[in-house]
């Protein structure tokens, strides 16, 4: 397998182990009101949509307030679209653009933190970071979700692997509008 398809592979398991997670937040009101989890599904999203407009070669927007949100469907809506945009990209990238150095708006953030020595980090490099900076926080969500009593869904790569690596199953209400107020 290419390094393309593998990284088009984790893309593909990144959306789908989202949406799974999506299904007991919105299901659960101990989920749907509880700040920690809010907080980091929210954040998984913002990292994602930061990253894209990275890939595009666009300036990092102005993300929006959580507080814009009308309500966790519209958040979850919000990150729907943004794989969306993600797997639109992936899927037209080809493995010599994997190579190409990225630009990283934040770059800056990591001189003051490691000082002037960064290597250059790749278009692979970031595809890979998206993935994995996402399991990470999606970790902590189902760790969350166990604390409130609720059953964290399976979305280890290697299951979705053995199911026969299905495609994201949305929430029904994950479909609708944005619902970004303002």
């Amino acid at each position: 397998m290419s390094n393309i398809e593998m990284l088009r592979e984790l893309i593909r398991h990144m959306e789908c182990a989202d949406a799974r997670v999506w299904i007991p937040i919105l299901a659960a009101d101990a989920a749907r009101g509880d700040s920690v989890i809010r907080d980091r599904i929210f954040h998984i999203h913002v990292v994602q949509w930061g990253f894209l407009h990275v890939w595009l070669g666009k300036p990092l927007p102005a993300f929006p307030d959580q507080s814009r949100f009308s309500n966790l469907e519209a958040v979850a809506s919000w990150g729907r679209q943004a794989h969306d945009e993600i797997a639109q990209y992936v899927d037209r990238v080809d493995s010599a653009a994997l190579e190409g150095a990225v630009t990283l708006p934040f770059a800056n953030y990591f001189v003051k933190q490691f000082g002037d020595h960064g290597a250059a980090i790749t278009l692979a490099h970031t595809l890979l970071q998206v993935t994995s900076h996402s399991s990470h926080h999606r970790g902590q969500v189902n760790a969350r979700l166990r604390e409130l009593g609720e059953e964290p869904p399976f979305v280890d790569f290697i299951v979705w692997e053995w199911l026969g690596k299905p495609a994201a199953d949305w929430p029904p209400n994950a479909r609708a509008a944005s619902g970004i107020e303002g």
